[in-house]
């Protein structure tokens, strides 16, 4: 009989286990259920919350992994709400029995047998409260136990649990609540995340403080009943006040969390760079310039901070209040694309450097000039004449930077901004053309900000990080040596807030630095390197508007220096590069060339070693006199009695040519004897073309560049390369025979030509 009744029963388990597999393959748990779509929290460098973006449905659930919950907690819920959730197989049926006679002798539910998983089925699936709802739940607890681990279910629960409102599962209770993260809820905080799940509403500590203290107390004294938590722990939770208020949704470092958001996506936690500290006081230093800026009609200004070695940015300010609509508070000004003005000058001069074609001692000239129509003027509307690189990168001078890009090659620099992450330049070289070497481009903050730190960091480009930094891949942008001679140039740039000094004064950070003011005075720029840190300002109008009298020293300049106070106390600039790299040689302290056999005074300067190229010297001449009357003697005239030699000093024809026209002196050659005059090396350079008499016709219906007229001259053996100028501007170069042609609008003009020696001739002629 005993065989009998075992194998019925028997029979029946296995029909029940069997019905179960084939329940559970027709109709699987729904595990989309159990993993709703959390909110992304993007955290600074310490895990400090910054910005908490909600799901689409709105509801503050904030994923929490089970490591990161506090222990008490775990006791806590199991010992309350489930005390065999390690052993049953979803169903506890010793506790559905007990609830069942308890509910039978009391004539209404006054206790349930419900286990976590039953508790997660039922959030996962609400149904109304039947008994065909519970069988479901039942079925449904089994089936999360047979494919899930108990840490898998523990953890799925803690996240699943209401907590009133929009918020849900322990991690955002404890943020929301508590304003700190569930790995340190005490006793009295786990109690309360016990009880609230329970009635959400009737527990409220807000709404309900009473009742949740009493739900509360309650649970704690079962557990000391229980034996889980010591005596003395207990009472002392006892007495602890409820939370007050629930907090709201943090909003830190705005444009810096929404950019991280959109880049690195939806993940539950987002670890990034951000230094909170000293973000915070950078954006008290924006407001309050910006303050004082909107008193001269400039609305905001936005700033960047990274972190060298790591290219970590560690603080960005996107404008000065997020919040200022009417000034345009919530657009990222460092990611907006401005014209950057100056700002690319040091790197058109390190290419150059690192091409060979100059160094920071290399003489250059400040005077006017046109590029087929293109007369770029520098911002004071003055010009400097020779002067050297240094002077010019460091007086920020247009006319240089654009003869220096007509060196270098447009395509070449195009290519060194690209490698070293300007996104932005999406033109073809013909396109920008010599303008991009004063900002005729569009640019990002962030990212020219990076290009400022490459160069701090030997040269070397590496990609910005808003999360810590994996290793990355860095790209040698610009040689050691070039970066650091540019270095040291922006190192020399007088400081708006310190007289020559600054230097010396403690802790003041030395700093190499640049401004750059844009086209049609929309936009200043200031930009600086110190010890570990490159930092980036930008001072406009968000809407574009132009504010004459705009200034990247004046305006973003003091912004840029309170800055590395703060950032860089003490900094100090890269040292000089390793190695034979940089040599010093020898060269004629006239041209900064190499000394020829007639030049008399040397000076030493710096050169990249193998990359610069130097030639001799050809400014500095020997000629002949007459002893007596000291004119000057060539040809067949040099076999006469009384001959002195004479070491002179020649500039360049188109210094020559700038210096006249402005009334300056000019070294002069001693004039040539009467008697030598039919010399042919004697002969100046003669204009056949424009011709004076006869006017030039412009056709309407034909493009100007299709009328260009021819420049043409006799010049004698001596004379070199001949100089072109129309109006006072240089417009070509090249030896005699060279095919010259210039774009000459309607009017009546004025073109010269010289030649190295200083000889001039020039016409008039008129375009109709």
């Amino acid at each position: 009989m005993l065989k009998k009744i075992i194998l019925i029963l028997s029979g029946i388990i296995f029909c029940f286990v069997a019905a179960f597999y084939v329940l559970d393959l027709c109709s699987p748990f729904p595990e989309h259920k159990l993993h709703p779509e959390t909110a992304t929290v993007v955290k600074d460098r310490k895990g400090g919350v910054l910005r908490i973006f909600l799901p689409p449905d709105g509801a503050r659930r904030m994923h929490t992994e089970l490591k990161d919950i506090s222990p008490i907690l775990k006791k806590s819920l199991i010992a309350s709400e489930d005390s065999w959730f390690e052993y049953h197989p979803g169903i506890n049926f010793f506790s559905a029995i007990r609830a069942a006679v308890t509910n039978i002798i009391a004539g209404r539910i006054v206790s349930g047998a419900s286990t976590i998983p039953m508790q997660i089925a039922r959030m996962a699936e609400p149904k109304p409260r039947t008994f065909y709802s519970k069988l479901i739940e039942s079925f449904r607890a089994v089936q999360l136990k047979l494919h899930h681990t108990n840490d898998e279910l523990l953890e799925i629960y803690l996240n699943m649990l209401p907590y009133g409102g929009n918020i849900e599962g322990v991690g955002a209770a404890a943020h929301f609540y508590f304003g700190h993260a569930p790995s340190i809820l005490s006793l009295g905080e786990s109690a309360l995340l016990t009880t609230i799940p329970r009635g959400p509403v009737y527990y409220d500590p807000l709404r309900h403080p009473q009742q949740a203290m009493e739900g509360r107390n309650q649970v704690m004294l079962q557990l000391k009943k229980k034996g889980v938590f010591p005596t003395e722990e207990v009472e002392r939770n006892l007495k602890l006040p409820l939370p007050k208020q629930v907090r709201h949704i943090p909003l830190k470092a705005p444009h810096f969390g929404r950019m991280v958001f959109e880049r690195c996506g939806s993940s539950a936690e987002i670890y990034t760079t951000l230094d909170f500290p000293l973000q915070e006081a950078a954006q008290d230093i924006v407001k309050t310039h910006v303050a004082r800026l909107r008193m001269q009609d400039i609305d905001n200004a936005a700033c960047v901070i990274i972190h060298i070695p790591t290219r970590e940015i560690i603080a960005l300010v996107g404008s000065a209040d997020f919040f200022e609509h009417s000034y345009g508070g919530a657009i990222d000004l460092t990611e907006t694309k401005r014209s950057p003005g100056s700002t690319l000058k040091p790197f058109l001069y390190a290419l150059a450097f690192d091409q060979g074609k100059l160094t920071p001692q290399t003489f250059l000239y400040d005077i006017p000039v046109d590029y087929s129509g293109y007369s770029p003027e520098n911002y004071d509307r003055t010009w400097k004449g020779q002067i050297t690189v240094k002077q010019a990168l460091a007086k920020s001078l247009n006319v240089p930077a654009v003869n220096t890009l007509a060196l270098t090659g447009v395509a070449e620099f195009i290519d060194l901004l690209k490698e070293g992450g300007i996104s932005t330049l999406d033109k073809s070289p013909m396109q920008y053309g010599l303008p991009l070497a004063l900002g005729g481009c569009e640019i990002k903050l962030t990212e020219l900000t990076n290009l400022y730190a490459s160069l701090a960091d030997h040269g070397r480009y590496r990609q910005l990080s808003f999360t810590p930094a994996n290793k990355k891949i860095e790209t040698q942008l610009i040689s050691p040596e070039a970066a650091w001679m540019t270095i040291n140039i922006l190192s020399s740039v007088t400081r708006p807030d310190m007289n020559e000094t600054w230097m010396l004064t403690r802790d003041m950070p030395e700093t190499a630095w640049k401004t750059g003011t844009s086209f049609g005075h929309r936009d200043a720029w200031a930009l600086g390197i110190s010890g570990d840190y490159a930092i980036g300002v930008w001072v406009g109008n968000p809407d574009g508007r132009p504010r004459k009298g705009i200034s990247g020293a004046m305006h973003a300049g003091p912004i840029l220096f309170d800055l590395l106070r703060t950032a860089a106390p003490g900094g100090k600039l890269p040292p000089s590069p390793e190695g034979s790299g940089i040599t010093e040689v020898k060269v004629c302290a006239h041209s900064h060339q190499l000394p020829g056999p007639f030049c008399t005074e040397l000076a030493t300067m710096q050169i990249l070693a193998g990359k610069t190229v130097l030639h001799p010297c050809k400014l500095c001449r020997q000629i002949f006199v007459d002893a007596r009357s000291g004119y000057r003697l060539s040809g067949e005239c040099l076999d006469r009695q009384n001959i002195r030699k004479k070491i002179i000093r020649t500039i360049p024809a188109k210094l020559a040519h700038w210096r006249s026209e402005n009334n300056l002196e000019v070294p002069q050659m001693p004039p040539l004897a009467p008697d030598c005059d039919l010399i042919p090396a004697g002969i100046a350079p003669q204009i056949i073309s424009p011709a004076t008499n006869t006017p030039y016709l412009l056709r309407k219906d034909t493009p100007l560049k299709f009328q260009k007229i021819s420049l043409k001259a006799e010049a004698g053996s001596d004379s070199g390369r001949l100089h072109w100028f129309l109006d006072g501007r240089l417009i070509g170069e090249g030896p005699s025979d060279k095919k010259l042609f210039a774009e000459v609008g309607i009017g009546r003009h004025r073109i010269s030509v010289s030649d190295e020696i200083g000889r001039t001739d020039s016409v008039k002629f008129e375009v109709r």
